[in-house]
C-alpha cells in the first residue's frame, strides 16, 4: 500500500511539473469551441495567450496549433465551411503570435489587471491581422488603401465579441485555473521538500 501511494504522489509531482494541469485547462479550453457561443465570442485567443504563458518550449505552439486543426476540420464538417481557406495561414500565424505574447508578457505575470491588458492586445493584433488576410486574399475590397480602411471598419462591430471572449476566458484561465494549480502544487510538491515561497514565485 505505501509503494502504491509512494507511486501516485510521484505521479501527481511529475504531472504537476510537466505542463500537466496548464495541458488539461488549454484542451478544455480548446474543445470549448463546440459550445454554442456568439458571434468570436470564443476561447481562441485565451487559449493561445495562455498556452504561450504557462506551457513550455515547443507544447506551447504545437498543442493549441494541434488543437486549432483538429477543431476546425470538425467544425468544418458540422457547418459545411471550407476549411483551408485563403488567408488562413496568416489566422494561424496569428495565433502563433498570441503564444509569444504570452510567452513574452505572461510567464510569471499573475496580476490580472496586467493579464487583462496583455489579452487586449493580443485581440488587437488578432484583429489587424486576420482582418488583413481577408482583404488581401479575398475579393470583397478593392486592393487599395480605402480597401484596407473598409475592410477594418466592416470588422468592427465583431471585434467587440473578440475582445470579451478573450477577456473572460483570459481572466478564468489565468485567475481560477492558476490558483487551483497553485494549491494542487502546494500539496503534491510541498511533502517533497519544496517550500511554499518556491512555488510563488
Amino acid at each position: 500500500m505505501d509503494k502504491i501511494k509512494l507511486i501516485l504522489q510521484k505521479w501527481k509531482a511529475t504531472f504537476a511539473e510537466n505542463d500537466g494541469i496548464s495541458a488539461v485547462a488549454v484542451f478544455f479550453a480548446g474543445i470549448s469551441r463546440f459550445l454554442p457561443h456568439p458571434s468570436n465570442f470564443t476561447s481562441v485567443g485565451a487559449m493561445t495567450v495562455y498556452s504561450g504563458a504557462r506551457l513550455q518550449g515547443w507544447k506551447s505552439f504545437a498543442f493549441p496549433l494541434i488543437l486549432m486543426l483538429v477543431t476546425d476540420f470538425v467544425l468544418s464538417r458540422l457547418h459545411g465551411f471550407e476549411m483551408f481557406y485563403e488567408g488562413i495561414s496568416i489566422v494561424y500565424l496569428s495565433l502563433m503570435v498570441n503564444v509569444l505574447i504570452g510567452k513574452f508578457f505572461l510567464t510569471r505575470q499573475k496580476n490580472l489587471i496586467f493579464v487583462s491588458a496583455v489579452s487586449i492586445f493580443a485581440s488587437i493584433q488578432f484583429f489587424v491581422l486576420s482582418n488583413f488576410s481577408v482583404w488581401a486574399f479575398s475579393s470583397l475590397y478593392t486592393k487599395t488603401w480605402d480597401g484596407l480602411l473598409t475592410c477594418y471598419i466592416v470588422a468592427i462591430p465583431y471585434f467587440a465579441g473578440t475582445l470579451l471572449g478573450d477577456l473572460l476566458y483570459t481572466s478564468a484561465l489565468f485567475g481560477t485555473l492558476d490558483r487551483l494549480e497553485l494549491k494542487f502544487r502546494k500539496r503534491i510538491l510541498i511533502p517533497e521538500n519544496r517550500t511554499e515561497k518556491e512555488l510563488t514565485v
